[in-house]
């Protein structure tokens, strides 16, 4: 059976909360280690009934197909875990995460390593950090603890893109960043507008296979006989990805 990728059909986990949320939140996939998810944040807290949203990067959706998921936390009700289409395509290069953080007054994004761990860093020329800030008036800050040496660099070291704050890679900070324990994205929107940070992305030579593939369409997803049915430019797959 021809299978297709798991991350073309679906982008994002949402998970439903109820009974008063609080505290945080963790995914983890069922490996000996007992791995956080690649691309899920520290600090996740979670407020009230509602929605959170988990988006999947393509390290994400190779753990999650060969080990399954756990999720964890303390003081929430789980009602609903769906996997639902997310955005409509990553950006190029090899995701670290995708998301939506609202980076207001010095609001750090904290994710842990194995979003990045296995990652050739010799490869990567740039980390891009993606928003909808329209403007690069602000403060960015990566660190890999709160101590005075843990800082990594700062947007005086960033140059700006369409859309993107850059940080070009010299051989230091190649190895700062592959080896940190985790990495602690600050942001302070100084004067403006608060704003959303979308996507963390290292860019460079990166062989296909671990770059990030582009969603072409949308899925109609439907059951048909009991059964979950996925129509992707015109081919039926079930929820596994084989096409029926």
């Amino acid at each position: 059976m021809k299978k297709i990728s798991l991350v073309a059909l679906f982008a994002a986990l949402v998970l439903n909360v109820q009974a008063g949320a609080s505290d945080g939140i963790e995914f983890k996939v069922m490996n000996a280690n007992f791995d956080h998810l690649a691309g899920s944040r520290e600090a996740a807290w979670i407020n009230g009934d509602g929605s959170f949203e988990q988006f999947l990067t393509s390290s994400a959706v190779d753990s999650l197909k060969a080990y399954g998921l756990e999720i964890i936390g303390a003081n929430f009700n789980c009602t609903q875990v769906a996997l639902e289409s997310g955005k409509d395509a990553l950006k190029e290069g090899f995701t670290v995460w995708t998301g939506f953080f609202w980076a207001d007054d010095w609001s750090t994004l904290e994710l842990y390593y194995n979003g990045y761990a296995g990652v050739d860093f010799s490869l990567a020329t740039a980390l891009r950090i993606y928003s909808e800030a329209n403007r690069s008036d602000f403060v960015i800050n990566i660190k890999e603890n709160w101590d005075p040496e843990g800082q990594i660099a700062d947007q005086n070291a960033m140059t700006a893109g369409e859309g993107y704050m850059e940080l070009p890679l010299t051989d230091d900070l190649r190895n700062r960043l592959a080896n940190a324990g985790h990495w602690m994205i600050q942001f302070n929107k100084e004067a403006g507008a608060a704003f959303n940070v979308t996507d963390i992305v290292l860019v460079g030579d990166f062989p296909t296979a671990i770059s990030n593939t582009a969603v072409e369409s949308k899925a109609v997803k439907f059951f048909e006989n009991g059964q979950l049915v996925i129509i992707k430019n015109g081919v039926k797959y079930n929820a596994l990805g084989a096409q029926l």
